[in-house]
């Protein structure tokens, strides 16, 4: 029997954090290895034992974080940024190096994403569906690079309209 798999989205990946930090701070020794060892693939704790990590404060943004790498993002706000640019219906081109993509971008225009360890270049068409106004001009001084932004306040003032934290 095939069972259905529910598409990773936000709220998944917070309920995984929790239930990861849960496991740490149960009262079943081999939950709380078992937890303890996935916090080594963070820096932070990566030279740590097992049982120094039982003992360490971690927090849910550490949870946070090992969910997001466990799920080939480099950190939460990776994570975070990137799972919202991912909507189908569109044909766009995927590169499995930045240096590919830009030059495809380069030769072909659009706008360059990243997404875990790839990339891929897309048309307005898509920066429009996903909330980003492609007509703002603000992505000419990125370059139309959300992935290398040639200018990071041009880039942050995108992402603060996008996320809705811009104070302005």
């Amino acid at each position: 029997m095939n069972k259905s798999r529910k598409s990773f989205n936000l709220d998944e990946a917070k309920t995984q954090a929790s239930i990861l930090l849960k496991s740490l701070h149960s009262d079943d020794v081999e939950n709380i290895q078992r937890a303890a060892k996935r916090f080594q693939c963070l820096p932070e704790f990566a030279s740590l034992t097992l049982a120094e990590i039982c003992q360490t404060n971690i927090k849910h943004k550490h949870a946070l974080n090992v969910v997001a790498i466990e799920h080939g993002f480099t950190s939460w706000m990776n994570l975070k940024i990137q799972l919202r640019l991912i909507i189908g219906g569109h044909l766009n081109h995927w590169f499995p190096a930045y240096e590919s993509a830009k030059a495809y971008q380069q030769a072909n225009g659009g706008f360059l994403f990243p997404y875990k360890n790839q990339y891929f270049v897309c048309d307005a068409a898509y920066v429009d569906e996903i909330g980003l106004n492609s007509k703002h001009p603000n992505w000419k001084r990125i370059d139309f690079d959300w992935a290398n932004p040639i200018d990071k306040s041009a880039w942050l003032s995108l992402y603060r309209k996008w996320s809705g934290n811009d104070k302005k």
